[in-house]
């Protein structure tokens, strides 16, 4: 079951017996003066072994002398074994259920009340008035408790006030009480020093002292409870005569003299013992301090090691540092070169107008130039799309196949498309290389050849319309290229001569038939036309043609030039003149 209830912890008056109290961030919102009661509220609610949890930021500062720190980390204090320094400082206007408490004992029978009371008394007058007086100490030897009175014993030193043991010693104690504190908490027993000098009023007393230590001896933390007890002379009996009294005075001499001695001889065995805890801990020191010495050459020896390592690393990071000046220069030189590149290619792609795209591996549109933002009717964020999503002025049914193939041979492919406006545009496909020859895709450009195009069907239709012209033509016509072979014949020259195209076309015109044109002058004639751009009329060739016998030919010839105004033909126009001879 949790209980919560309002509570001023300075105020109202403090539980008691808890195990642990929870105050985090609270303590550093107090003053000093609101500290000062607070803290032994606290020790007072403890347990003897509660917990006290502060804030991370929060300690016990100055009361210190209440709690000990148990945790560092988490500010986790357990309460010391000391009287709580607890000024009752409550007021009684909200303690109704103390009131009903005392309602409660006040209704209890007279006579068991009486006899509570009468034993408690008892026993505070027997430690007060017959118990020796003493102190509890820590083993920082810092005073915890007095106990009785200690004013024959002990007194407050003049200055800063401290509860220090050997600070409040009387003079004289501090050699036999050092030694015996030394001896119980070396040999954890309890230790008695017997007639110990004391200086009280002036005059030299003599005490026993019992040094007992407190608690476990697993527990850290030793508490050693110290007792002071007058030696008490004995009593000269009633009724003695002088005689016996002038003896027993002599006797009272002889002893205070066999007292001194032995109080001198106590003396010298304590310090003999001081002196001996004192060398025994000089040697321990020594002993430490060799230790530490060898720690600190071990450490010197791995500091100088790490030295040796740092300078090695040094000299390393400083090998690394020039390196990558190397390579920070090398990055920079290569990120103005690709600069270069980039603009250069930015030009590059603004000054062609020919439409370029560029396509991943998956159709994605990566880069392309001004030329084909209308040819493809693309746009800047068309970038990263695939390309069969935009609807461009070209047919694409079959852009995808065709990349597709080119990504899988990686032999280019050309082909001819229209766009919607009738003009003839040559597509060519080619793989995408890396500098490291991987296939990344595919370039795509369109090249305008509707003039072209246009051109060459009207170089069609002309050259048909020539054919025809020619095949409708009776003289038999010859065309000769620059080598003087024949490229063509008309339909006149196959029937006039009676040859077919295949003993004809593609040979030379001198060695038709039985070679009846291989004529020197028709040679030269010929030769002339090519080189001169001459033409000649009525050339008589008169032969035994095979097939036709005996006949008289005209020919007439003149140099033809192609459309490119390099090829040069001879278009070579025969007639036969044999019977008009004989008219």
């Amino acid at each position: 079951m949790c209980v919560f209830a309002r509570q001023d912890m300075v105020k109202d008056p403090p539980f008691s017996r808890l195990d642990l109290i929870s105050c985090r961030n609270a303590i550093i919102y107090f003053g000093p003066a609101m500290q000062k009661k607070l803290f032994p509220v606290l020790h007072y609610a403890l347990k003897q072994k509660g917990f006290l949890l502060l804030g991370t930021s929060e300690s016990v500062g100055a009361y210190a002398n209440l709690f000990h720190l148990v945790d560092k980390k988490y500010k986790i204090y357990s309460k010391k074994a000391v009287q709580s320094p607890l000024t009752p400082e409550f007021t009684a206007r909200e303690y109704a259920a103390a009131t009903i408490e005392g309602h409660a004992q006040s209704s209890r029978s007279p006579e068991n009340d009486q006899n509570f009371n009468v034993l408690e008394e008892a026993d505070r007058i027997v430690l007060n008035q017959y118990a020796p007086a003493g102190v509890v100490i820590n083993s920082d030897l810092e005073i915890i408790q007095f106990r009785g009175r200690t004013g024959a014993y002990l007194e407050p030193a003049s200055g800063t006030p401290s509860l220090k043991l050997f600070k409040m010693v009387r003079d004289g104690l501090s050699l036999g009480l050092y030694s015996a504190i030394n001896q119980a908490k070396k040999e954890n027993r309890p230790v008695s020093r017997q007639g110990l000098p004391v200086v009280y009023n002036d005059r030299a007393n003599y005490v026993n002292v019992d040094v007992i230590p407190i608690g476990a001896p697993h527990n850290k933390e030793k508490y050693f409870l110290v007792l002071f007890r007058e030696m008490v002379s004995q009593a000269r009996p009633q009724g003695e005569n002088a005689a016996s009294v002038a003896e027993g005075l002599e006797q009272t001499t002889w002893g205070n003299e066999n007292t001194d001695l032995i109080r001198l001889e106590h003396e010298l065995v304590a310090t003999k013992e001081n002196l001996q805890s004192i060398i025994e801990k000089h040697e321990f020191t020594n002993e430490a301090l060799r230790a530490a010495n060898e720690e600190i050459q071990s450490s010197n020896e791995e500091l100088q090691s790490m030295n040796e390592e740092l300078e090695t690393a040094k000299e390393e990071l400083q090998s690394s540092n020039e390196e990558l000046i190397t390579l920070n220069d090398e990055v920079q030189n290569r990120n103005l070169e690709l600069g270069r590149i980039s603009s250069d290619l930015y030009n590059l792609f603004r000054s062609i107008n020919i439409p370029v795209v560029m396509l991943s591996n998956n159709l994605h549109i990566r880069r392309f130039n001004p030329a084909a933002e209308k040819a493809f009717n693309l746009i800047a964020a068309d970038v990263g799309r695939p390309i069969t999503d935009i609807n461009t002025n070209f047919d694409n049914s079959d852009l995808k196949q065709s990349v597709l193939e080119v990504i899988d041979t990686l032999i280019s492919k050309e082909q001819e498309v229209q766009d919607r406006y009738g003009c003839w545009y040559s597509v060519q496909i080619r793989p995408y290389r890396t500098t490291e020859n991987k296939i990344d895709g595919v370039v795509i450009t369109y090249v305008d050849i509707d003039t072209v195009k246009k051109g060459l069907t009207l170089s069609q239709e002309a050259r048909e319309y020539a054919e025809g012209i020619v095949e409708t033509v009776r003289e038999p016509l010859l065309v000769l290229d620059a080598e003087l072979r024949i490229s063509s014949a008309n339909k006149a020259f196959y029937q006039a001569f009676l040859v077919t195209p295949e003993e004809t076309v593609n040979n030379c015109i001198f060695d038709l038939g039985n070679k009846q044109w291989d004529i020197p002058h028709l040679r030269a004639l010929l030769e002339d036309i090519l080189c001169e751009n001459t033409m000649f009329e009525d050339f008589e060739v008169v032969h035994n043609f095979p097939r036709l016998g005996h006949k008289k030919m005209l020919v007439n010839a003149r140099r033809i030039v192609g459309s490119n105004k390099q090829t040069k033909f001879i278009l070579m126009a025969i007639e036969d003149a044999t019977d008009r001879v004989r008219i």
